[in-house]
């Protein structure tokens, strides 16, 4: 079953934008998969996604659901070495046979019982894999490769049904930031000149290592500040004011200490992490347009 999304204009600056959406039918149903086709569009206003499906069935109103099971996808070798590890009401995964012929690896929850429809086990069931997650990363070195996609659940009234889910990843991009590395200079656009200086200046490099390919957590806000020279050097450089430079550099001060007892006190008008996330990237831009200048004086 396919179903058509539009895809609506988020702010810029924000992380990927995971895209989803549900349908719920009955347990008879030959359908166990869904696939998303996403249309762009410049509408600011978001659209309900279009399907030729089934509507979901209604739940009964303050009855919660007699019974559920998650199922879920992954690496088939992994989920039987995992599963004996993870063996009890709260939760425990083991195989089942929901499809003809077929048995397949499912998660069970006691905290299930509170749901009142597929949806909401959906959210519970992403939140116990995601613990379950966590302790292999700790115990495993683990990396998460796990997913729930389906619920088959039982409804207060005694229905039979199956809640599937299909979901795609947006990344979300800056215009103003594109249209910058497009720039053209001395014949070559911002993005070759920035590359190319990475190869050749190791402190370049290192800040772009710094930097990484995702969001910023507050102690990489933290470390950028530090690699930049401090607040003194961003307000030397013209790369923000004190204020700001301070504001930032407390709050991801204060919650890069996340195991300590005794945190350094939170900043007054504190950033989020989004905002702090547009003011590391601005001033590190501004750090590498300086390298650029040097880099050019020196080759004439």
């Amino acid at each position: 079953m396919a179903l058509k999304l539009t895809a609506k204009r988020v702010l810029e600056g924000k992380k990927p934008v995971v895209i989803s959406a549900t349908v719920t039918v009955p347990a008879s149903s030959p359908v166990w998969g869904l696939s998303l086709t996403l249309t762009p569009t410049d509408s600011s206003i978001p659209s309900a996604a279009n399907s030729s499906s089934p509507p979901p069935a209604e739940p009964v109103p303050g009855k919660p659901i007699r019974q559920a099971t998650a199922l879920l996808t992954g690496q088939e070798n992994m989920l039987s070495l995992i599963a004996p590890c993870f063996d009890s009401d709260i939760a425990r995964i083991k195989k089942q046979r929901l499809k003809e012929n077929e048995d397949s690896w499912v998660l069970e929850s006691s905290e299930f019982a509170s749901c009142a429809n597929g949806n909401e086990v959906l959210t519970v069931a992403d939140d116990v894999l995601s613990r379950i997650q966590q302790i292999l990363a700790l115990y495993c070195n683990f990396t998460p490769i796990f997913s729930v996609d389906c619920i088959c659940w039982i409804n207060a009234a005694g229905e039979s049904l199956r809640t599937i889910r299909a979901s795609d990843t947006i990344n979300v991009t800056s215009s103003k930031g594109l249209a910058e590395l497009r720039s053209v200079s001395e014949e070559k656009p911002l993005g070759s000149m920035v590359f190319e200086l990475m190869t050749r200046d190791a402190e370049v490099d290192e800040a772009l290592t710094l930097h990484g390919d995702g969001g910023l957590s507050w102690s990489e806000v933290y470390d950028i500040i530090d690699f930049v020279g401090g607040v003194n050097s961003i307000v030397k450089e013209k790369y923000a004011t004190r204020k700001q430079a301070n504001s930032v550099r407390q709050t991801a001060n204060h919650y890069r200490h996340q195991g300590s007892r005794r945190k350094p006190p939170l900043s007054r008008n504190a950033p989020t992490l989004t905002q702090a996330n547009a003011f590391a990237r601005n001033i590190l831009k501004g750090w590498i347009s300086s390298r650029l200048r040097e880099d050019a004086r020196k080759s004439r």
